[in-house]
């Protein structure tokens, strides 16, 4: 349907005359930024100020360098971006002090500056007018056609912090944050080796977002690096830009039209690293803390973080109830609607009758019913996000069980369709995916829609087409739905329950087949011998 729509729109821009330019987006040819920069110091601040004609922090500062004869130089900086302090030791110092300026002055200072800052050439507008916007120093020197560019930034990074979505009660409490080079560092903390790989791109064509792909070389599945390299390159240069991963993530998936997205998104660094080391690739974005694990099939989204932290005997019961929560959070309402409009012989009798004497008097069927109440609680939990934090929670929890106990009184809805609602809103809870968990909240309503149209009938339908659909998706090559379809004996070690980790010796086998052996044989602990041996006779007691 989706695709239908995307063709009737591209034909009526035919029509209209207003099919999209394929060069879009992209600087007009003749602009400055797509030029060299010239040797003339006066032409370049003209260059400047017409690039820059609409922001008034632009700071232009004339100095000259060389005590015998002195050369014309201009640093140009954005003052909200730089630090005084900073500028004046890793810049203006260094060069102030040079005695004489030789022909070749930019390779030469840049040799002769000793500050610890990052120091780098360029000669293209495009370059230099990126490094300004990013809080760089750029250094012109007349007579010479290329630039100075240092790293003068001040950072206003937010500290680590605990996660906010993916907390555990063992295990550790550091999350990512909206820096990337605090994000990488917190991965480097945990894979400290030259295994590591890190690609690096720069997405829009005005935002220019620092994306990392990172990797373990040797252990990562074979091919993924370089489609994913290819995804992103496909869009990098070709749209304005984005402002979170979530953006991008759009952009490179497999199936677009799916509710079930193959990439899962995490703020752990932990996560990350788990994730490398079984093959999968990250990709981190600058300005978000969420960072985006691929490819990520169903199983993966159903695990959490605190299942290696804990015995297994309690991991794996944790894992179970996740997955019967799962199954609680998308059919429980659509299960009650069933049994209530068409099933009412399934119920026990004694049960069916008290049901229908707390529905005496609820004027909606329980199909409307369900449906309101399902979406007054999905507006109290947005409500409660979009509230002032000291408010939300307070405003969610007091709504919730005020307009459950007025509903029930005013004989709106019955008490046990507020049961069935806070049953859903807690299974819902219960998985650690975020992404999958916002699946599961627009799932449930199509299987309330055929439950109220078609009974066990119609959510048994549902079922079986929401199977053939994910047992048809792919993500990056791997099955969504792998290793339960194609079945793998071997990982299922790690899929609806968690063996010992001295089990655990291969990774799993549609991903981790670069290197499939994780650790060695043999490891499972046993207790050491008895001390000492049998008393001799006659001996001591």
């Amino acid at each position: 349907m989706f695709e239908w729509i995307a063709r009737v729109i591209r034909q009526a821009r035919r029509r209209s005359g207003k099919s999209p330019d394929p060069s879009r987006p992209g600087l007009p040819p003749g602009r400055a930024e797509d030029r060299v920069i010239t040797s003339s110091l006066e032409k370049n601040r003209r260059i400047l100020r017409q690039i820059f004609d609409q922001d008034e922090e632009l700071v232009f500062r004339e100095i000259l360098i060389g005590e015998q004869k002195p050369v014309p130089a201009l640093v140009v900086f954005i003052d909200s971006l730089v630090k005084a302090d900073l500028l004046q030791r890793s810049l203006l110092r260094e060069v102030m002090r040079v005695e004489q300026v030789p022909s070749d002055a930019i390779p030469w200072l840049k040799e002769k500056i000793t500050s610890p800052a990052e120091i780098e050439q360029e000669n293209r507008w495009v370059e230099i007018t990126e490094r300004i916007s990013r809080g760089y120093a750029a250094l012109f020197v007349e007579g010479q056609v290329e630039v100075l560019v240092t790293k003068v930034t001040v950072e206003a990074n937010r500290p680590v912090s605990e996660p906010i979505n993916e907390t555990v009660t063992r295990g550790p409490h550091d999350a990512f944050n909206e820096d990337i080079y605090t994000n990488l560092a917190l991965l480097r903390k945990r894979l400290p080796t030259s295994r590591l790989g890190v690609k690096k791109f720069s997405v829009g064509e005005v935002t220019k977002v620092k994306v990392y792909l990172v990797y373990l070389k040797g252990y990562v599945m074979p091919g993924l690096v370089e489609e994913v390299t290819r995804r992103i390159d496909r869009v990098k240069d070709k749209i304005d830009g984005i402002t979170g991963s979530g953006q991008l993530e759009e952009f490179i998936q497999d199936h677009p039209y799916s509710i079930f997205s193959g990439i899962d998104t995490t703020e752990r660094p932990d996560k990350m690293a788990s994730a490398l080391l079984e093959g999968r690739a990250g990709l981190i974005a600058d300005n978000t803390p969420y960072s985006l694990v691929l490819p990520s099939p169903l199983i993966a989204q159903i695990q959490s973080p605190e299942d290696y932290y804990n015995r297994f005997w309690f991991a794996s019961l944790l894992r179970m109830l996740r997955w019967f929560s799962l199954l609680v959070a998308f059919l429980l309402p659509a299960f009650y609607v069933s049994i209530l409009s068409y099933h009412q012989e399934l119920v026990p009798t004694t049960l069916l009758i008290s049901i229908i004497n707390a529905r005496e008097g609820v004027p909606f069927p329980s199909f409307l019913e369900a449906l309101i109440m399902e979406v007054v609680f999905e507006m109290l939990r947005e409500a409660g996000i979009r509230l002032p934090k000291p408010f939300g929670q307070t405003i969610s929890i007091v709504g919730a069980v005020v307009i459950g106990s007025a509903a029930v009184s005013a004989s709106l809805v019955s008490p046990a369709m507020v049961v069935v609602v806070a049953l859903t809103a807690i299974a819902s809870y219960t998985v650690p995916s975020l992404s999958l968990n916002n699946n599961i909240r627009v799932i449930r309503f199509p299987f309330m829609i055929l439950a109220g149209a078609l009974g066990l009938f119609g959510i048994m339908a549902g079922l079986l087409f929401m199977t053939f659909h994910l047992c048809s998706l792919r993500t990056f090559g791997v099955p969504f739905l792998s290793p339960l379809a194609p079945l793998s004996l071997g990982d299922l070690k790690d899929s609806l329950i968690r063996v010992p980790n001295w089990m655990m010796g291969f990774r799993p086998r549609l991903i981790g087949y670069a290197e499939p052996q994780r650790q060695d044989e043999g490891l499972m602990p046993k207790a050491p011998p008895p001390r000492g041996g049998p008393r001799p006779e006659g001996g001591r007691s």
